[in-house]
């Protein structure tokens, strides 16, 4: 192989011949040319440099009119609280009970920071109200926030929207356990007294999600909308749902009812009792429940 020299018309058949000889002959030469290089290098990457400053420029821009469009859509109905992506939005609006962060979900209290909040629901003291006293939630994300406050000089007065709960998604924390106690020593209408307190309590209209139509029919709110339903599959299926709920509850806290009942005879009639009715193991027993369900949501029609 044959090495010829770039500055003159040397050559050689060694690599190392043509390296000894440029540096003895040229070294001024390669030197110029490597400042020359190292310029055009420089000059090329503060081109690449400003084309790059160019498109960064440019994402910004987009990624500002995403974000403008971002704030108009991707903001939650219930609680107004913002969202970067759809899926994020869609995932939250299915379990969004139309609270901000600031407000404790049982009592609805609304506090200066998430740390105060947060203090507030660990003791877990408070007394249980409806949605309805709660604030507007997420005040600083509503648009033309200026008009409102020019209504009232106490923000904190005003009432929220009130979005009623999907079946199936009630909130329960306003049933206490001396509610269940005493649900529970109440014979036959054990099951009845629950449903009444978790679907058709007043004090939480946010959980009145069934309402009688006429003919047998109701409707309940499935996926935020009202669906028709035959009143008796529904009033099985309360029986069914909240007598295994019920079923659960005596399970987990058995030690706690059994200091309060002190009755191990009595404990195990009541436990029995629902046994009974989510098996349909006594037809007369469960038809005796199934009426009174049926009667409770025929007298909730609006």
């Amino acid at each position: 192989m044959i090495y010829n020299c770039s500055f003159c018309n040397y050559f050689t058949e060694r690599k190392y011949n043509l390296l000894r000889h440029n540096d003895n002959k040229h070294k001024e030469e390669i030197v110029k040319l490597e400042k020359i290089k190292k310029i055009e290098n420089e000059q090329k990457v503060e081109v690449f440099e400003q084309k790059v400053e160019v498109f960064e420029q440019k994402v910004e821009v987009f990624e500002q009119k995403v974000e403008v469009s971002d704030q108009k859509v991707l903001q939650c109905y219930k609680c107004n609280k913002k969202y970067k992506t759809k899926k994020h939005l869609s995932n939250h609006e299915s379990n969004c009970k139309g609270i901000d962060e600031l407000t404790c979900p049982k009592c609805m209290k609304t506090f200066p920071s998430k740390s105060a909040k947060c203090h507030h629901v660990k003791r877990n003291t408070c007394k249980a109200r409806s949605i309805f006293h709660s604030r507007i939630p997420n005040i600083p994300n509503i648009p033309n926030i200026q008009n409102i406050n020019n209504t009232t000089n106490n923000i904190g007065s005003i009432t929220n929207n009130l979005f009623i709960n999907n079946f199936g998604s009630e909130r329960i924390d306003h049933i206490s356990h001396d509610d269940i106690v005493k649900m529970l020593t109440s014979g036959m209408n054990t099951i009845p007294l629950y449903i009444e307190k978790k679907h058709f309590d007043k004090d939480f209209p946010e959980n009145n999600n069934i309402t009688y139509t006429n003919e047998n029919k109701c409707k309940v709110l499935e996926n935020n909308l009202w669906k028709e339903k035959d009143i008796n599959s529904l009033s099985s299926k309360l029986i069914h749902d909240n007598s295994e709920v019920l079923l659960l509850y005596c399970e987990d806290n058995e030690l706690k009812l059994s200091n309060v009942i002190q009755d191990e005879e009595k404990y195990n009639f009541i436990k029995n009792k629902l046994f009974i009715v989510y098996n349909k193991s006594d037809n007369q027993k469960y038809n005796e429940v199934l009426t009174r369900i049926k009667d409770l949501v025929k007298n909730s029609k609006l």
